[in-house]
């Protein structure tokens, strides 16, 4: 039997990317669902569509990349432990497990940059003067 060629590290971003950031959208989707019904300003909702507007193009340049690299996500599954991604990879099989508190902390890190919000408890230096969008769509 023939062994499955091995996957580039930006392949296996690529997947990675293209599971978890469907996930950021359901959350900004539920957080947006609350915040308009709470009388908090526009400004609030109005930044959360932006990043969600951001987070499809991201999605649409993920797919064409996709593409382009013979890579087909066949089904993501939302289990309670994990996210579990099949793909396929240049015409082989291939499976991908994240565990809930990486994603979680995946997804943390990506608004916390489009936020310019600082993670670091030590540290007072200011969030990259980058666009938002390409702090929201820095791989990890």
């Amino acid at each position: 039997m023939k062994q499955s060629p091995l996957q580039t590290q930006e392949e296996l971003l690529l997947v990675k990317e293209s599971a978890v950031l469907p996930v950021l959208l359901d959350v900004l989707e539920r957080d947006l669902a609350g915040m308009e019904g709470s009388g908090l300003t526009k400004l609030y909702v109005q930044r959360v569509k932006e990043i969600q507007s951001s987070i499809m193009t991201r999605l649409s340049l993920l797919k064409h990349e996709s593409r382009s690299r013979s890579i087909a996500i066949i089904h993501t599954r939302r289990r309670e432990h994990s996210l579990h991604v099949s793909y396929l990879c240049r015409g082989y099989r291939h499976q991908m497990e994240l565990q809930w508190d990486f994603v979680k902390a995946d997804l943390e890190r990506r608004l916390a940059g489009v936020l310019l919000i600082n993670l670091e408890e030590d540290s007072r230096e200011p969030v990259h003067n980058t666009p938002a969008a390409e702090r929201l769509n820095k791989p990890t």
